[in-house]
């Protein structure tokens, strides 16, 4: 049995949240600091504007100096500083655009922060009261966050403790005779874990449930995988007989009438036996 080390996720766990606040707050701290700056060139954009009103260039005064100007030969002088004063003005609304783009980018990743944030208390909760699924699904949606090797841990045998339980469940459907669900929690059961070490009793079963739901192609595939593993001659022999069966079922009668032949052969006291050897011979007189 494994140690457990539920004390020390819970602390890994407050940790990793601390440090989500902080980072949090210091997006916070960005946020505030680009609104005060662009409030400030914004600010410098609106009197420039306001005197941009008030210049020469808006009143009659100014209109009658602009004529005197051009007579004069100034009028050169005066458009080299309106073109400087209209560049400026540019780069000022460049610069609020700018700051306008940093602040939505930020308030987007506070909010990522933010969920964050809420899915790490909410595994914390799942690991405090044990429920191993939903910490796993859960887990998933936190692969973002940079986590320690220990949390890593922890969720492979989550994994693994819940695919046991979803086989254990399919196994005990089967027994009752509730293949659909027997099939079901196989499947699930290979979700978390593809590669159990029990692997081999799971296909035996998935395959007999296959049978018994009269799906015969895919119980021969699923009885054809579980006899590449090792079994005790009683499951052996049910395998061999049904995957026989199977194939029969769909007519495939050379390849039944072959398998029958080993079966018979392989467990002559058997009790299905002279079955198979009864089978085998009208097969073969076929």
């Amino acid at each position: 049995m494994q140690p457990d080390h539920t004390d020390i996720i819970l602390e890994e766990l407050a940790r990793l949240r601390e440090e989500v606040v902080n980072t949090r707050n210091v997006s916070i701290k960005t946020d505030n600091l680009i609104k005060n700056l662009s409030s400030e060139v914004k600010a410098i954009t609106d009197k420039q504007q306001r005197q941009d009103r008030k210049s020469l260039i808006n009143s009659v005064g100014a209109y009658l100096l602009f004529v005197a100007l051009i007579g004069s030969g100034l009028y050169l002088t005066f458009d080299a500083r309106l073109e400087k004063h209209t560049a400026d003005q540019a780069l000022f609304e460049k610069k609020e655009a700018g700051y306008k783009r940093e602040i939505a980018e930020l308030n987007a990743e506070l909010g990522r922060w933010k969920q964050i944030e809420r899915e790490l208390l909410e595994f914390e909760r799942l690991v405090r009261d044990g429920n191993k699924e939903q910490a796993v699904a859960k887990f998933s949606s936190l692969r973002r966050v940079r986590f320690a090797g220990l949390l890593e841990d922890l969720i492979v045998r989550f994994k693994a403790e819940v695919a046991r339980d979803k086989y254990d469940a399919g196994v005990e459907h089967y027994d009752q005779g509730n293949f659909d669900k027997a099939d079901e929690a196989f499947l699930k059961s290979l979700e978390y874990n593809e590669e159990p070490e029990y692997l081999g009793d799971m296909l035996y079963h998935q395959g007999m449930a296959a049978l018994r739901m009269k799906d015969f192609p895919r119980a021969s595939e699923l009885l054809q995988r579980a006899l590449e593993f090792k079994h005790p001659r009683r499951v052996l022999a049910d395998a061999r007989y049904h995957l026989a069966y199977a194939f029969d079922r769909m007519g495939e009668k050379r390849t039944a009438r072959d398998l029958y032949y080993r079966f018979f052969n392989r467990h002559e006291g058997h009790v299905w036996a002279p079955r198979a050897k009864r089978r085998w011979k009208q097969l073969k007189g076929g």
